[in-house]
């Protein structure tokens, strides 16, 4: 990084390396869904509070994973001749329009930007009205890329990454409290 600690400091900022929130479930990891589970990074547990450790997901991954399991085979029916029936053939569009990786950069980088700037550690209502519409444009801009070019692994990316950060976004928004690491600053 061309930095010499003997007289510089190290830039230290934070960084999203694991999930807080996700899908409230119960000790066997049953959502209020029917058959609806959810374990370790997706879940809500409760049990280490609002802003828990990594180490802390991989020991609720793995306790809730075989409680899930558990319970799944004692109360979920299993239905071995409708198993993957009705998941039809993925079909791709005819289109010959390759997919521009400069234009797929530059859509991350307003997502990163975005989400640092209005979405990051102090978030505001207005930062995350404001968030909200950047990001509505850009996924409008983002699904009609996705029509128009040939399907790849980046453009999927690219379209799940711009709803995340809008469901994050529009979560945020209906939080007015503070808790864990997300911070409402009004």
């Amino acid at each position: 990084m061309g930095i010499d600690i003997r007289k510089q400091a190290i830039p230290v900022v934070p960084a999203a390396h694991y999930f807080c929130g996700g899908i409230k479930v119960d000790l066997e990891g049953q959502s209020n869904l029917s058959n609806l589970y959810a374990i370790g990074e997706v879940s809500c547990t409760g049990v280490h509070g609002a802003n828990r450790l990594a180490s802390v997901s991989l020991l609720e991954g793995l306790v809730w994973g075989i409680r899930a399991a558990e319970n799944i085979t004692e109360t979920v029916p299993l239905d071995e001749n409708s198993l993957f029936d009705n998941i039809a053939a993925w079909k791709d569009v005819e289109t010959t329009e390759v997919v521009d990786p400069v234009l797929v950069l530059q859509d991350w980088l307003a997502i990163r930007t975005t989400m640092w700037n209005y979405a990051g550690i102090v978030r505001t209502k207005k930062r995350l009205t404001r968030a909200h519409a950047d990001l509505g444009y850009l996924s409008h801009r983002i699904e009609q890329f996705y029509k128009e070019s040939s399907l790849s692994k980046e453009l999927l990316e690219l379209r799940n990454g711009i709803l995340s950060a809008i469901i994050i976004v529009r979560a945020a928004l209906r939080n007015e409290r503070s808790m864990g690491c997300h911070y409402r600053k009004d």
